[in-house]
């Protein structure tokens, strides 16, 4: 079944980032339709400064290069996506928009409304100092009550990464990123899923068993076989630090986790990410992070 992926197109060469990516992790384009999205930033009439506002010719000039400078991204994506990946052209179409409302809110308004089976975008790395001072838009998702999946991807090493880390906590959200990872990899039997599980206190076998029985169910409803799941639990107070360790051994090619944690949530808590996601994405330099709703 083919998959449809929405991929946020930027100036920044991090842009890039989810186009290697899916070259990674995908044998072929083949089955895959995606949307390059670019949303240009406000229109100058939209600033003010001091009540100082452009003339009518001075903003047509400004939006006009914004639109130039989106086109020129959408372009350089179309042709790595053909030259490097040998995607078919059918397969990919371009989406191009003056943002009103900011890019964080036009890409949760285009997933939603597309139905994409994710949203890929690229990050950079980002040190402690510029988390504090300078949200990224991938941080500023997060914090939107999404419904859809999220890819987000860095820099892809030299060496080719394989299979999945997918971390069960007993929250809804964690078991639909299971349902997500198989969908989306079925067909890709180059890569293992691993159902991984951090307990902070005695192993209790009857919860660790409900996980693992839930997780397995989730991947074989997509016709994963059962060689190609593996099953780990550890012991750890700080359960992202255990993920980060592991996803280092591992060298694996994502990250799999719910947006929420295991606790039950008000439903104004509902709207904000777990600390664990939060940690993640900052702390996680090399493997992409999937995260569900």
């Amino acid at each position: 079944m083919q998959k449809e992926l929405l991929l946020a197109i930027g100036d920044e060469r991090a842009a890039s980032y989810t186009l290697r990516y899916l070259k990674e992790i995908y044998d072929s384009f083949d089955n895959l339709r995606l949307t390059l999205f670019y949303a240009a930033p406000r229109p100058a009439r939209y600033m003010h400064d001091d009540g100082v506002t452009p003339s009518d010719a001075g903003l047509r000039k400004l939006d006009a290069a914004k639109r130039t400078k989106g086109g020129q991204a959408i372009e350089n994506a179309l042709k790595w996506l053909r030259d490097y990946g040998g995607c078919p052209e059918k397969n990919v179409r371009t989406k191009m928009i003056h943002s009103q409302k900011g890019t964080v809110c036009e890409l949760v308004e285009e997933a939603r409304a597309g139905a994409y089976d994710a949203l890929l975008l690229g990050r950079r790395g980002f040190s402690w100092f510029e988390e504090v001072f300078a949200n990224s838009v991938s941080h500023e998702l997060l914090w939107q009550d999404i419904d859809f999946p999220l890819w987000i991807c860095r820099r892809p090493p030299k060496n080719p990464r394989r299979d999945v880390l997918l971390c069960l906590d007993g929250s809804p959200a964690s078991l639909r990123m299971v349902d997500h990872a198989g969908y989306m990899l079925a067909e890709e039997a180059a890569h293992t899923f691993t159902l991984f599980h951090v307990t902070s206190g005695g192993l209790d076998a009857s919860a660790s068993v409900r996980l693992f029985d839930e997780g397995l169910a989730a991947l074989t409803e997509n016709g994963i076989a059962e060689e190609r799941i593996e099953m780990k639990i550890v012991k750890g107070r700080n359960q992202v630090r255990a993920i980060l360790k592991e996803a280092a051994e591992g060298n694996y090619s994502a990250v799999g986790l719910g947006r929420h944690g295991e606790y039950s949530r008000s439903q104004k808590q509902n709207m904000f990410p777990d600390s664990t996601c939060v940690n993640l994405l900052r702390q996680m330099e090399n493997t992409p992070l999937w995260i569900s709703k």
